[in-house]
């Protein structure tokens, strides 16, 4: 084991040491449950408001991807309706042009 991991070791048995000491009093457990359930409660908001931004950006690209489909819809039907004007327009003016 390196020093490295030894002293990290031993931080970590220290800082164990040391919340088993302060737990054994009565207001300092007191003290850390509060301070616990106070974190949980932020979590869980943060959590919330995370969910919430998720949840809006789904629609925005539900929405991003209905609204493509139907944008390629149009174009698909609107080259459909085009290349029938173009004959239609086609015809007349080649009338006209022989009518002159």
């Amino acid at each position: 084991m390196s020093w490295k991991n030894f002293w990290i070791f031993a931080g970590g048995v220290a800082a164990a040491g040391a919340v088993s000491a302060a737990t054994q009093s009565k207001g300092v457990h007191d003290g850390l449950v509060k301070a616990t359930a106070a974190c949980m409660r932020a979590g869980d908001a943060v959590s919330s408001a995370t969910q919430s931004v998720i949840d809006g950006a789904n629609d925005l690209n539900a929405e991003a991807r209905r609204q493509t489909k139907i944008d390629a819809a149009v174009k698909e039907r609107l080259a459909e309706v085009e290349a029938d004007i173009r004959a239609e327009v086609e015809k007349k003016v080649d009338a006209e042009g022989a009518a002159e």
